[in-house]
Parts: C-alpha cells; sequence; structure tokens
C-alpha cells in the first residue's frame, strides 16, 4: 500500500510538471494600464500564465500598438477583453462625414454618437436634419456613409 500511494504521488507530480512546462507564456502587465492607454513594448512582459483568468492573451499574440480599454492591475494576466484596435472615433465628438455616389461627392460635420475603430459601424447624429445615419469609420475622426442610405 505504501509503495502505491509513493508511485501515486511520484506520478502526480510529475503530471504537474509536464502541465506547468506545457504551459505557453503569457502577457502580464508590468505596471498598471488605464483605459485609453495604448501598449508599448514595455508595458508588458512575457511569463507563465498565473491562472487567475481563462482567455488570456497568449505571448505570440501581437500586443504592441493596442488600445486598453479595461484597467490591468501590475503583475496581472492581460485578457483578450483587455485591449483591442485602436479607438478612432470617439462618441459625442465632431467628426466629417463622407458621403460619395460615383462622381458626386459629399462632406458635413456630424456628432458621434458610438465610439469605434478603423472598419467598425457607428451612428452619427445630422446636426441639421437630427437624423441619424450609420457610417463605417474609415480614420482618426472621418466616418464613411454608404451611398444606399
Amino acid at each position: 500500500m505504501t509503495r502505491i500511494r509513493s508511485l501515486y504521488f511520484a506520478g502526480a507530480a510529475l503530471l504537474a510538471l509536464c502541465q506547468v512546462a506545457a504551459a505557453e507564456d503569457v502577457w502580464h502587465a508590468v505596471h498598471t494600464l488605464v483605459p485609453g492607454d495604448i501598449v508599448r513594448g514595455d508595458d508588458v512582459v512575457a511569463q507563465a500564465p498565473s491562472g487567475r483568468q481563462r482567455n488570456i492573451m497568449p505571448a505570440s499574440a501581437k500586443i504592441i500598438g493596442l488600445e486598453v480599454k479595461r484597467r490591468i492591475y501590475a503583475g496581472h494576466d492581460v485578457d483578450e477583453q483587455d485591449v483591442g484596435a485602436v479607438t478612432a472615433v470617439k462618441a459625442s465628438t465632431t467628426v466629417t462625414v463622407l458621403w460619395k455616389r460615383g462622381n458626386l461627392s459629399l462632406e458635413l460635420e456630424g456628432r458621434a454618437l458610438d465610439a469605434g475603430a478603423i472598419g467598425d459601424e457607428v451612428r452619427v447624429l445630422n446636426p441639421v436634419s437630427l437624423r441619424t445615419i450609420r457610417g463605417t469609420v474609415t480614420g482618426e475622426g472621418i466616418v464613411e456613409v454608404n451611398s444606399a442610405q
């Protein structure tokens, strides 16, 4: 019985060692990052996972240049929902709205009702007609409207 018990503990220790060796490094915050920060190389470091979260970013994922969406405390794993594409249009800011159809183009100023990164669809308020239109963010403070609207 003692031999079986010692084999059991040796096997459990070997299994735990194999799991640690197989664990992929993940991104950890070097210092506290707040929403709106852009992740730089000195903000994060690749280390073994702490096991605190499920959707942690593997060190193989490109994280430099992304925007922090939720506060990340120093030493914590970086979750996939903590970072994202850089916001090109912020809610409640003035944006340039472009509308193109053939050779005809129209440019006006509107107020963004949603925040979005390049490629995201956002709602924009036309201050003249007070009509809400939808468009795609194409640049910093620029929203392009589909010609069908």
